[in-house]
């Protein structure tokens, strides 16, 4: 048998097949793979005599040439690949594999003479199992943290009529929650280690993350996979144009040992750094109202006179910013993207009373916007149609539009399409970035960018009048559509504050702050521990929202105080906003640690509960000093009384302003709250 052809350094290896070149073995910790089906590495899919399952992949191809470079690199050679029709295609396939530094980097180029390649399963690793326990795969989205069972439960979310093998993936409406940019890596997990898969360098570029499980469920009912269960991963890509050529952007395969948190080693090393506003009361404690003046519905539920009276109610309830939603002709999401003030609230002469208000009271005052999609029918689909994202057909993408209140709109019987905007045209951006050098103008102090993380089902757009790449990721622009806003609003480029809605990694460089929600037990802070310093608010809608407030003091986020999901007033959540207030009183106490400082991710501080399991609603502050302090939580409806070690002498503070010295590493947190242990003297919960 002939050798593998391996490349290794003092942490990695991987070997390759001689004969078909696919990958057969990667050492992993807490990995192994099944032999029968490892030998695997790349699928072209490239349809062919009408049928469009026709593939190139690794384990039918034999291996032209190699070339090695050192015990490090080697680059593979396929020539004249055959495909899974028996057909042999005129070109050449090559990966080009390294290993820098402990981890594998893999690059894919190809070109066919008859072209038609519509996607790359690259890597494609086959055959993946734990060495024990359970396999998850791990990854981010909406801030979020995901979190999906692969073996021996697989959750597959898959259509079942139009797959072989159950998986995950994104589905065909919001398909870009599993893929890059918005989900940038995934992590295979597994308990003693794993491996992470990822881009090299940073990209717009849209790769589709796919699970699946072979060769299926031993019991459906369960979504249990048998003894003979192995995972496949595929990052797929979608090459432009017309499919006879493409270098693929480099793709990493990083091994890590231990928990799966440190599979994100391999990613923060490729961020951009997070953006910070010249805003000055983006530094100061401040919680937000969201609220909805109108709906698609027409109901004028508040006009401008009515939002003058609000906004005095946040300045006298210390609520320090407010975000208008619903302020627009048709309302909130109707007539998009139609932003100009509602005749019926007041018109602009209202808004402008409204704003002006706010600035004398120190309120500051986002407009919500919605820039991705134009309404069909609606006032604007005839002038913006040219400016759509088309499908391969070059038919608009389309999808349902909002639901508000009434039951037609509910159950979709009165509902208008919404079709988005190729921001690859620079004249459209333009348009949009005057008309908030125009909102600036009035008077306000930032805009929130709703549904800014995404295109709807548009993830590549093919209009070929758009001058750009026939196929180019629709989130290409994303970055230049917040800087084209920038250079249009000259002086005020720093301090006019742009938020985005669940803004994706790649997008807190550009954003000033981020708004989501998180109002979960199971919540997963992943957004707020890649980016420990950035500015982000989510929302609370409950009227004695205790544990959202604990939430918020454990993770930094500000509170958006929203009642009756944002269509109501301070008033109308008297507990709430008492809470808030007292909040933000303890985060001013400790600005510079608690709300002007960064979560420090590494640390040795544990609490332990009454019964010696780990308490993990725990996070350390660091200021710019270098002081640290400690945030503990508890959503239990008693006092939780907690064991921290890695502790020295401290004492805490708490939303009642009452300090009390720490004794022993023992502290007592009030139930559905939190509690902040500072030190006494030297930094705490250093490694």
């Amino acid at each position: 048998m002939t050798a593998l052809l391996t490349i290794a350094d003092d942490r990695a290896a991987v070997s390759f097949d001689p004969e078909t070149g696919g990958i057969a073995v990667l050492d992993a910790p807490g990995l192994t793979r099944d032999a029968a089906r490892a030998a695997s590495l790349f699928v072209l899919e490239v349809p062919r005599g009408g049928d469009r399952t026709v593939v190139i992949e690794t384990a039918a191809q034999a291996l032209s040439h190699v070339d090695r470079d050192g015990d490090r690199a080697v680059r593979l050679v396929w020539s004249n690949p055959l495909t899974s029709a028996g057909e042999r295609l005129s070109g050449e396939i090559a990966v080009t594999a390294r290993i820098v530094d402990g981890v594998v980097r893999l690059a894919l180029t190809f070109h066919l003479d008859e072209g038609g390649v519509e996607a790359v399963r690259f890597p494609a690793l086959r055959g993946i199992r734990p060495t024990s326990g359970a396999l998850e795969l791990r990854g981010v989205d909406y801030s979020t943290g995901t979190r999906v069972s692969l073996l021996p439960v697989f959750d597959s979310n898959a259509p079942y009529w139009g797959t072989t093998f159950p998986d995950y993936a994104s589905g065909n409406l919001r398909p870009e929650l599993v893929g890059t940019p918005t989900s940038p890596f995934v992590i295979l997990a597994a308990g003693s280690g794993g491996l992470t898969v990822q881009p090299a360098e940073r990209t717009l570029d849209f790769i589709g993350w796919r699970a699946s499980l072979e060769p299926g469920f031993a019991d459906s009912l369960l979504r249990r996979a048998g003894s003979d269960g192995t995972v496949t991963l595929d990052a797929i890509h979608f090459p432009e144009g017309d499919g006879s050529r493409a270098s693929l952007p480099e793709m990493i395969l990083a091994p890590f040992a231990g928990a799966w948190s440190n599979g994100l080693a391999a990613y923060l090393p490729t961020q951009e750094p997070t953006r910070k506003s010249a805003a000055s009361w983006l530094r100061e404690p401040r919680s937000w109202l969201q609220v909805q003046l109108m709906s698609t519905e027409g109901e004028p539920r508040y006009d401008f006179d009515a939002l003058v009276e609000i906004i005095e109610e946040c300045a006298r309830e210390g609520i320090g910013a407010i975000q208008i939603v619903g302020w627009n002709e048709g309302g909130q999401d109707g007539l998009v993207p139609q932003h100009r003030p509602a005749a019926k609230l007041g018109g602009e002469e209202g808004l402008r009373r409204a704003l002006d208000r706010a600035r004398e009271l120190d309120v500051a005052t986002v407009l919500y916007v919605k820039y991705v999609w134009v309404e069909k029918p609606g006032p604007l689909w005839d002038e913006l149609e040219p400016f759509v994202s088309r499908d391969v057909n070059g038919q608009p993408y389309a999808q349902p539009g909002p639901v508000y209140h009434s039951s037609r709109k509910r159950y979709g019987i009165a509902t208008p399409w919404y079709v988005p905007l190729c921001f690859g045209v620079e004249a459209l951006r333009r348009r949009f970035a005057d008309e908030v050098a125009e909102m600036a103008a009035w008077g306000a102090d930032g805009i929130l960018a709703d549904e800014s993380l995404y295109h709807g089902r548009a993830l590549l757009c093919f209009a070929d009048d758009h001058a750009h790449p026939v196929g180019a990721s629709a989130f290409t622009w994303d970055a230049a559509f917040v800087e084209d806003i920038r250079a249009a609003l000259g002086a005020r480029a720093d301090t006019f504050v742009i938020a985005a809605e669940g803004a994706y990694d790649d997008q807190f460089a550009h954003y000033d702050v981020s708004y989501f929600r998180s109002a979960s037990p199971a919540h997963r802070p992943l957004g707020r521990q890649l980016r420990p310093d950035a500015r982000i608010v989510t929302a609370l809608t409950g009227f004695d929202d205790r544990s959202m407030v604990a939430q918020c003091l454990l993770y930094g986020y500000a509170m958006s105080l929203e009642p009756y999901n944002f269509k109501g007033r301070p008033g109308d959540m008297p507990a709430t906003v008492a809470l808030a207030r007292a909040a933000d009183a303890l985060r001013e106490r400790h600005r510079d640690l608690l709300w002007n400082g960064r979560l420090v991710v590494d640390h040795d501080v544990v609490a332990h509960r009454a019964d010696g399991t780990v308490h993990d609603l725990l996070t350390v502050w660091e200021g710019a000093d270098g002081t640290r302090a400690v945030v503990v939580a508890t959503y239990d409806d008693e006092p939780l009384s907690l064991h921290l070690t890695g502790l020295g002498d401290a004492e805490t503070d708490d939303l009642d302003g009452l300090r009390a010295p720490v004794s022993k590493g023992r502290i007592v947190v009030p139930a559905r709250s939190a509690t902040v242990v500072l030190p006494s003297s030297d930094s705490i919960g250093s490694l």
